[in-house]
């Protein structure tokens, strides 16, 4: 005798219609991102600022931006395992606390090597964020708008990084560096809350480990469109077994094992460039020739910039994911070039950093949009925390060894140069992983089947 009907909610959510549950996941994960670019943009765009008011070397800064960066290497590790454990809901909100009060206390340091602690505590909040939010998106949308869903959100990020330029702009020459800071402490306080209140759990990693809960009911419930959700309907996610021993063990197992390898590859190369020149974009900027407030206009546009890249690359992610990069990893890598041309105008200064940005940060984010689709439920936070802690890696490598280029007087053009070759690497990779999604992980076409029979009884 076969038991009650039972739904997989994998396939449920696969296959469900937008509606306002997804708009509301949406919304939030692209405050978290928003909240978590702004933060992260914070040091860079008061870099200059920091520098003159304790008449600091630009190899000091470096190291100040490399400990941010182990900072959010250790949270990518730790949130991916809480994320993964306790769920995306309570490692959201530890990582926006974990960011937020540091983001207040660096405001009061009297030395560069307070900034460097603080931003270090703060750096391990602002690496959680990402693979919680990352795998909560990834578990939320329909398959064939999964990373579209993830970009949009995404659009949040480089939002955030296109503000605290314009706040930078306005506020640091009158209050000093410690303004973004302040505004970026009280942004993260109010997000907290509203997390608290308002953020929904990943209904996938419900049925996973609390399949019995209330909270999964009501929101399957609302994904299956008018039909009623019978009582003694079993709810799973089929496969679904708890990786033995080391999770990161399980990240190198059957299909999983080559995209592992391609993802850390291009999130190590893609940051060594473009966290790199993020982060000292401000400076290089003033380097070249352009006044501190054109220096954070241009750094604002840039993230806005951006937003009108990424969406242009939004459907082609869909269809033959991270292929799509390529183009965008190249066109950032000919403006980066560009930028380093010595003697140029100061708009086409600004015209080429805008661009190397927008371009740089639109492939960033088409990463990000894509790295969840490669790991299961079971691991997917996990996946996506080890995947950006590759990045993280060379976030701390590349801004130090900036530092010391600069310090040590290296031509603008040879620098940016060093930092344009590893996104020679970062194509080759992303021309890898889309082969590998075309053949394992494209969406196959919509289908309507997500009721089925229950497993019998073992």
């Amino acid at each position: 005798m076969s038991g009650p009907a039972a739904i997989d909610i994998s396939e449920l959510v696969a296959n469900a219609k937008l509606g306002k549950q997804h708009v509301a996941i949406l919304l939030l994960s692209a405050m978290m991102l928003f909240i978590d670019g702004f933060d992260l943009g914070t040091v860079n765009v008061a870099a200059p600022a920091i520098l003159r008011a304790f008449h600091a070397e630009k190899r000091q800064m470096g190291v100040v931006l490399g400990a941010g960066f182990l900072g959010i290497l250790i949270g990518c590790w730790l949130y991916g395992y809480v994320g993964d454990r306790w769920g995306r809901k309570i490692g959201s909100i530890w990582a926006c606390l974990c960011y937020t009060l540091p983001a207040f206390m660096i405001t009061q340091a009297g030395s560069l090597e307070q900034i460097m602690i603080w931003r270090f505590l703060a750096g391990i909040g602002l690496g959680g964020v990402m693979p919680t939010t990352l795998a909560l998106l990834a578990e939320s949308a329909p398959k064939r708008y999964r990373a579209s869903f993830a970009m949009l959100a995404l659009f949040g990020f480089l939002a955030g990084t296109a503000l605290i330029g314009l706040i930078a702009a306005r506020f640091i020459p009158e209050f000093g560096w410690s303004a973004v800071f302040y505004a970026g402490g009280i942004a993260g306080a109010v997000l907290t809350v509203i997390l608290i209140f308002c953020l929904p759990e990943s209904i996938q990693w419900l049925a996973l480990h609390k399949p019995e809960a209330p909270v999964l009911r009501r929101q399957t419930q609302r994904l299956m469109a008018g039909t009623i959700l019978a009582p003694d309907t079993r709810l799973f996610v089929p496969q679904q077994e708890q990786p033995k021993g080391l999770v990161l063990v399980e990240l190198f197992k059957g299909r999983q094992r080559l995209a592992t390898v391609l993802l850390w590859v291009a999130y190590f190369a893609e940051s060594m460039t473009y966290i790199t020149f993020a982060s000292w974009l401000a400076v290089l900027l003033e380097t070249a020739g352009l006044s501190p407030v054109q220096a954070s206009i241009t750094f604002s546009y840039a993230g806005g910039g951006g937003i009108v890249v990424a969406l242009a690359l939004m459907r082609p992610l869909d269809k033959i994911g991270p292929m799509a990069s390529v183009v965008t990893a190249l066109v950032a890598i000919a403006a980066m070039i560009t930028l380093g041309t010595p003697g140029l105008p100061q708009w086409l200064i600004m015209a080429s950093a805008i661009c190397a940005h927008s371009f740089c940060s639109a492939t960033h984010a088409s990463l990000n949009g894509t790295v969840g689709l490669f790991y299961p439920t079971r691991i997917r936070s996990n996946g996506v925390g080890w995947a950006s802690a590759m990045g993280r890696i060379a976030s701390m490598i590349g801004p130090v060894v900036v530092g010391y280029l600069l310090s040590a007087k290296l031509p603008l053009q040879d620098l940016l140069y060093f930092l344009a070759m590893p996104y020679f690497v970062l194509v080759l990779t992303c021309i890898g992983l889309g082969r590998l999604y075309q053949r394992n992980y494209r969406p196959a076409s919509e289908t309507t089947t997500t009721l089925e029979p229950a497993p019998a009884a073992e």
